[in-house]
Parts: structure tokens; C-alpha cells; sequence
């Protein structure tokens, strides 16, 4: 690994964006966004579902609705003072209080393991790939045989996820080195003053460091830093793990459920519903 790829997470840095840039870079990633009610939407999970690229952006009701006729389906969130005109809402995980996020934020137990973290594990930042594609794919691999909250990646696959983190400066990669040994990672980033966790791994035989603690601490230090950040989410409610929802609670993110105005066809609300509860949760916040 060379040290001109990593920086000290305290000297972190990356760019914050605004909801057009998101939408041209996901579109140059291959992503189907299309403009709709002065917003760019993104066509997210099975084909013909569409969400704002930025999904915290809180329309109005007149800016949410169908973006395309061939839809089927589709969610926002809406402004605060729009609350009445929603017929859901979307379960994010949120920082409560964000600019005052220290170490007393956290339970006194999540404490300690933060203070056990911070003596075996190195957190940086990635500024280039070297790491990753050494050692990125394995983790991977045996992080999601042990989650098994998505399908592995082949190496190729993998590997164009890493091209995509360095292409521009607006991806924020945190991991953790543990005798020079890559531990687990982190990827975020941040749009009109939301920051965005979105994707963690942590490797089996690093999971007693608590670097799952340290690195969680370490980014949303550095969004404080970022003055601009007012709002820090990490993903939505996944009521169906509750070792997960402990951690986050320990880590101070409350269950947020933020109002929205959705459709689906009905034939896909019955499927979606019926088989995949939870996710139906994730995505109406209803039962």
C-alpha cells in the first residue's frame, strides 16, 4: 500500500455536491436519470421504480409526482409543512443532532469500543484505488457471506465500483488498516447539506477492533467539520436485524420516518408486499 494513497482521517476532504451534479454523474455511470418537476429522479431497483437522485431533497406535492408515463411506480419526500399531503413515509436512520456529535453522543458501552477501536485501527481516507483492488474484493466477498444483504460482485464488477469512487472527488472512502492489513471500509457522500452513508464492509477477523465503531465515528466527524452539513443519514430502518438496529442505536441515529407521496401499481404493491415485507417497509413505511 503506498502512503501517497491514503491521508489521515483527520485531514479528510472531499467535494460536496449539488442535486444536478448527482444526477450527471449517475447518469454518466450508466444510470437512467430523468428531469421531472424542476428535480432529476433516478430509476432504482427493478426497472420502471423511480426516486429522486437525492432522495432527502423534499419536494413539494405538485413536484412529486409520475415522472415518466411508463412507471410503475414511484417515491418522495416531501417538505415538512407539505406533511399532509403524504400518503407514507421512508424510515431513515439519521444523526438527531449532528453539529454537537461527540463521543458522549454514543452509549457508554459504544464508548468503550470506540476507545478500543481508536488504539488497533488506523482510519484514513483513500485518495486511489492501490488498497482496494488488492484487498477490496476478498473483504467484500467475506463481509457479505456473513451479511448476505446482497449478491457478491465477480472482481470485474467490483472493480469498476472502485474506478467510479476515483473518478471525481465527491466520493468519500474511509477505511480501516489494522497492521497494515486493510480491516473494513466505508463510502459516503454528501448533496445540498445531506451526507449520504452508503455502503460499509468490515472483514470477520477485524470485527473485534470495533472498526465498524470507529469508522461510523470518523465519518460523521468529518461531515461536522463540513459546515455546510446539516443532516446525516445512515440508510433506512432495517427493522428485520436487530444486531444492526442496536448498533445504530448505539451510535445515536434515530428511526426518522420522514413523510413522502408515493404510487405503485397495484399488482406490484400485492407482490412486493406479500414477499418482501421489509421491503415494502423500506419503501412506503407502511406494514
Amino acid at each position: 500500500m503506498s502512503n501517497l494513497q491514503v491521508r489521515d482521517v483527520s485531514a479528510a476532504t472531499f467535494a460536496v455536491l449539488t442535486e444536478r451534479e448527482l444526477a450527471d454523474i449517475r447518469r454518466n455511470e450508466g444510470a437512467r436519470v430523468i428531469p421531472h418537476g424542476g428535480h432529476y429522479w433516478e430509476q432504482t431497483g427493478a426497472p420502471g421504480f423511480f426516486q429522486p437522485v437525492h432522495l432527502l431533497a423534499r419536494l413539494k406535492p405538485e413536484e412529486a409526482t409520475r415522472p415518466t408515463p411508463w412507471s410503475w411506480g414511484y417515491r418522495a419526500t416531501l417538505t415538512p409543512n407539505a406533511a399532509s399531503a403524504a400518503n407514507g413515509t421512508v424510515p431513515i436512520l439519521r444523526l438527531p443532532d449532528l453539529a454537537n456529535y461527540e463521543i458522549n453522543s454514543l452509549s457508554a458501552n459504544r464508548r468503550n469500543k470506540l476507545r478500543k477501536c481508536q488504539k488497533l485501527v488506523r482510519i484514513v481516507q483513500l485518495t486511489g484505488p492501490e488498497l482496494l483492488e488488492e484487498q477490496g474484493h476478498a473483504l467484500v466477498l467475506d463481509a457479505l457471506s456473513r451479511t448476505q444483504h446482497k449478491k457478491p460482485p465477480s472482481r470485474e464488477q467490483y472493480l469498476e465500483q472502485v474506478r467510479k469512487y476515483f473518478r471525481g472527488n465527491h466520493w468519500c472512502v474511509l477505511a480501516g488498516i489494522i497492521d497494515g492489513k486493510l480491516g473494513g471500509y466505508l463510502d459516503g457522500y454528501v448533496v445540498d447539506g445531506v451526507a449520504y452513508g452508503s455502503n460499509a464492509y468490515y472483514a470477520t477477523w477485524a470485527l473485534p477492533t470495533n472498526i465498524s465503531t470507529g469508522l461510523v465515528f470518523e465519518f460523521a466527524q468529518l461531515c461536522r467539520r463540513l459546515q455546510c452539513v446539516h443532516t446525516f443519514t445512515g440508510g433506512l430502518h432495517s427493522r428485520e436485524n436487530p444486531q444492526l438496529s442496536q448498533f445504530k442505536d448505539d451510535m445515536g441515529f434515530v428511526v426518522d420516518p420522514v413523510p413522502i407521496k408515493w404510487e405503485m401499481s397495484p399488482l406490484a404493491q400485492t407482490f412486493i408486499r406479500r414477499h418482501r415485507p421489509h421491503a415494502y417497509y423500506r419503501l412506503t413505511g407502511e406494514e
